[in-house]
């Protein structure tokens, strides 16, 4: 069981890496094939305008707040995501919802909003 607390969280990490870096391809690996996201603003995003979307910006900060594994194969992560943009210090709260495709953690959904 320790081994999806440190895949989930690992998967977490890395959505803010790639985010930050622009990196549409690794989290194209990462999502699942239909995805449900809620921005920060309260606008919505299906998987393709989610990816369109993603450009570099400032390195985000990752902090996992809890992981609740939900039967074999799901899982919901809440986590704050913090990064800076000029002199503003800008805090969001996420919480994502992961399933199990073919052995692999996707994420299904994520909803988004300012802490």
């Amino acid at each position: 069981m320790q081994s999806n607390f440190d895949e989930l969280t690992k998967l977490n990490h890395q959505i803010g890496v790639a985010e930050s870096a622009g990196d549409k391809r690794s989290l194209d690996g990462i999502l699942a094939p239909v995805v449900a996201f809620r921005r920060a603003s309260g606008a919505c995003d299906d998987r393709a305008s989610f990816l369109e979307k993603v450009a570099p910006s400032n390195p985000r900060e990752t902090t996992i707040r809890s992981i609740d594994l939900v039967g074999q194969d799901r899982a919901v992560v809440t986590c704050i995501v913090t990064m800076r943009e000029g002199d503003q210090r800008k805090v969001f709260h996420n919480v994502r919802l992961f399933v199990r495709v073919q052995d692999n953690w996707k994420l299904l959904g994520w909803a988004n909003e300012p802490a």
